[in-house]
């Protein structure tokens, strides 16, 4: 199936630990004790009906291996539209940021492994309307103001989800306008559904100008991601697009319309059959299944990035287990302490030696500070395979 880019202003932890450490180790064809990896790159979620220990199960994977599941809160959340999706004939993807390396635990060696998504609020994933068909989608960026939205402000309030925000999709269009000062400058007007609804800034306009020009040289509009958000006071809007110089080489020879078209809203869609056992299924360690699926949500979905328009789904919590990165950096501070220590044992016990004949007090010292920081190095590292 295409895959279909969900809304990524937003961030989402998954659950990886202690479960998925074989396909994690594929991701990266394999790890380093002690050393950090990441990977970066679009992955897939897919809903498992059929999933024998959760039916709501949505498994995260990076090609054709299942690296992590969302924790159950989420899933429920996510369902009903990652569902819509799939019933529309597309693979939901987005960004994933993974992150492993090998630490000892409890005495054996074992993957230490995070990941987060990129991905928005349940309820914003999707716009409420589609671009046009001869129109050029820009990447995603860091969120832009639409000017003089209020002059538009009936017109908008009839597009105002009920919720009070939702996700659009505006064209750009090169317009002339005339300043107080009666000179005729070019200005980007922001329409919604061939409506203007406002206009960017001139700075801005500057910047987008050579863009759409491209665009319409090649019979195509320039469509954005937008964000609108009102009350019965009040209406604002706001664009999410890159930068001219931030859009890749690519776009500019692909003019890519890529936000394909789902299938209306309903209560239900039919989600195929798509479980596919990970290694540790084969056994079923049943300690560390219960740890990940009863592993603590994110609080609350967000879209983030510059200026962005809600906060993150979740902020690491008080208490929250380290950061893989957080316990790589611990594991070599503990062993380059330890390896201190042991260089200081050798050095005053070389010293020891040395002074045995001259001065047998001075001797005496070092011999007995040797053995103290000798006891102190194997403290230090007993302690610290205990910790993990």
């Amino acid at each position: 199936m295409t895959d279909y880019a969900l809304n990524d202003r937003g961030s989402l932890e998954i659950v990886t630990e202690n479960f998925y450490d074989t396909e994690i180790m594929r991701v990266f064809g394999g790890l380093s004790f002690g050393k950090l990896r990441t990977w970066t790159g679009n992955a897939a979620l897919v809903p498992e009906p059929d999933n024998p220990f959760d039916p709501r199960t949505v498994s995260v994977r990076i090609g054709p291996n299942k690296i992590g599941h969302l924790a159950q809160q989420d899933a429920q959340r996510y369902w009903p539209y990652l569902a819509r999706v799939i019933a529309s004939g597309y693979t939901p993807v987005a960004p994933l940021k993974l992150e492993a390396t090998v630490l000892r635990q409890n005495g054996q060696a074992e993957v230490d492994a995070s990941a987060r998504l990129s991905i928005a609020a349940p309820d914003l994933l999707f716009p409420l309307n589609t671009p046009p068909t001869q129109a050029a989608v820009l990447p995603q960026g860091a969120s832009i103001k639409v000017l003089d939205e209020q002059e538009f402000a009936e017109y908008l309030h009839s597009v105002v989800p009920a919720a009070g925000e939702g996700r659009v999709m505006l064209t750009l269009e090169t317009n002339k306008v005339r300043n107080h000062h009666g000179q005729t400058l070019d200005i980007v007007d922001v329409l919604y559904e061939r409506r203007q609804v406002g206009r960017l800034s001139t700075q801005m306009s500057e910047q987008f100008i050579p863009v759409i020009d491209h665009a319409f040289q090649h019979e195509r509009l320039t469509a954005v991601w937008g964000t609108i958000r009102g009350s019965a006071f009040e209406v604002s809007m706001t664009i999410q697009a890159a930068r001219p110089e931030e859009i890749p080489a690519e776009w500019f020879e692909e003019l890519p319309n890529d936000v394909p078209e789902l299938l209306p809203p309903a209560e239900e869609y039919s989600v195929p059959e798509a479980y596919v056992p990970a290694e540790a299924d084969r056994s079923r360690n049943a300690r560390k299944w219960r740890k990940g699926l009863t592993a603590t949500s994110s609080a609350a979905s967000s879209a983030a990035g510059p200026g962005s328009e809600r906060a993150g789904h979740d902020d690491d919590a008080a208490g929250r287990r380290p950061s893989v990165a957080a316990r790589a950096t611990s594991f070599v501070r503990v062993s380059a302490a330890v390896w201190a220590l042991l260089a200081m044992t050798m050095l005053l016990g070389t010293v020891g030696v040395v002074f045995l004949g001259i001065e047998p007090l001075v001797s005496a010292l070092c011999f007995i500070v040797a053995v103290a920081t000798g006891f102190m190095s194997f403290y230090v590292a007993r302690m610290s395979v205990a910790g993990r």
